[in-house]
């Protein structure tokens, strides 16, 4: 009989209880202050975005800013198609959006949440509310001491999550921890005129980004996508990417990281020419009026208020200087980013060192019968179902080692 600890009830800690349980004679006890999955219920938008339809190991890695190259041995144990059987056979049926995002059918993270706590009810795993607040270990034993006991276990899985408390049990057993730092997070900006048109939102944005006059090196893929303006800055499914790639940048006011947005996938010359035949087919037209042909109207205001130009001149007096100006500035509109927006971050980069982890098993090199799964780790991923990935992944490997010893 062994008997084993999981730290922590998210994703990865129920995956990896799941799997460990496969074997009826380990005694599986969760640990977690607070409610069970519960960070599952926000995930997608409350429809919990499982996967991403990526069945290619190295394809589906490329998606991580961080942990790519470990992921290779994980992904090729525990793959996309792994996940949607899994889930199929606790009663959850999948469908793959446009985008390629997978949810369940019933478009409820409570549905997928409901079917994992029946597992767990099922296996009889034991659950445990209480905040471990140390982890050590004497000979062959691990000791848990928590806010109210202390406990004594064979074996003990971490998976905490990436908010800084795993990371900390982790260093205590002399692991390495990499830097934490928001990533997926929205952005602000140094240029205020923006703040007009809050909530306005475009799509099939191109950006590219550049830190200290150099070209943050950023897949090209990965530059395109959707934009939403906020009264802060901008956010949308873009900036979070490119806030997961500059994560570790250190920018601020004197610093800033600069964003040059195209905000309609047109090179300057093609929208040019477009909004000049546009200005001259109706040469009484409000010049401003011309330009939300393009663009949401208040954001076609803020453009012209940022180049301190009168919106409301005739399109048939708008200098060729006037036109060119707007132009540029609707191809290659340039914000200063001085910070994310701490807090509302969607997942933290940074973790346990994964040179420290053997990405076949999940045990610690360091410590024996100690292992890791989920955002506890140094991996994070883009949005798209990438981060509860590396959670079944990770934890059904972490999982399924103690279940065959």
């Amino acid at each position: 009989m062994k008997k084993i600890c999981i730290a922590g009830g998210g994703p990865a800690g129920i995956m990896a209880a799941v799997f460990a349980a496969k074997n009826p004679q380990n005694q599986i006890f969760i640990f977690d202050k607070g409610i069970i999955l519960n960070t599952l219920l926000p995930t997608g938008g409350g429809r919990c975005n499982l996967a991403y339809d990526e069945y290619n190991f190295k394809e589906l890695a490329k998606f991580y800013p961080r942990g790519e190259k470990f992921l290779y041995s994980v992904f090729s144990r525990f793959s996309t198609k792994d996940t949607l059987e899994f889930f199929k056979n606790i009663g959850i049926k999948t469908y793959v959006q446009a985008d390629s995002r997978i949810f369940p059918v019933s478009d409820s993270a409570k549905d997928v949440k409901q079917a994992l706590l029946k597992q767990i009810d099922k296996k009889n795993i034991k659950k445990v509310f209480e905040k471990i607040e140390t982890i050590t270990k004497n000979g062959d034993i691990f000791l848990v001491k928590t806010d109210k006991n202390t406990y004594k276990f064979d074996a003990v899985i971490i998976a905490c999550g990436g908010r800084g408390n795993g990371q900390k049990l982790a260093k205590g057993l002399g692991h390495t921890i990499t830097e934490l730092k928001p990533s997926l997070c929205a952005m602000v900006t140094k240029e205020k005129d923006f703040t007009a048109v809050s909530g306005i939102s475009l799509k099939n944005v191109r950006a590219e980004v550049f830190f200290e006059n150099k070209k943050i090196k950023i897949p090209a893929n990965m530059l395109t996508g959707d934009i939403l303006f906020t009264h802060k800055g901008v956010s949308g499914p873009l900036v979070y990417r490119i806030s997961a790639y500059c994560a570790y940048l250190d920018f601020n006011k004197q610093k800033p990281l600069k964003i040059i947005f195209n905000l309609t996938g047109m090179d300057f010359k093609d929208f040019d020419d477009l909004f000049l035949q546009s200005l001259k087919s109706e040469p009484q037209k409000e010049a401003v009026n011309v330009l939300a042909r393009f663009l949401p109207k208040n954001l076609a205001n803020a453009i012209f208020c940022k180049e301190n130009i009168n919106a409301f001149q005739k399109a048939g007096q708008f200098t060729k200087n006037d036109r060119q100006k707007i132009s540029k500035s609707v191809t290659a509109l340039s914000l200063n980013i001085i910070s994310v927006e701490k807090g509302e971050e969607i997942v933290t980069a940074g973790g346990v060192d994964l040179k420290e982890i053997n990405p076949k098993t999940m045990e610690s090199k360091l410590v024996e019968n100690l292992y890791f799964c989920g955002e506890v780790l140094d991996i994070d991923g883009l949005t798209g179902g990438f981060n509860l990935q590396n959670c079944w992944s990770t934890g059904f490997i972490a999982g399924n080692s103690l279940s065959t010893i």
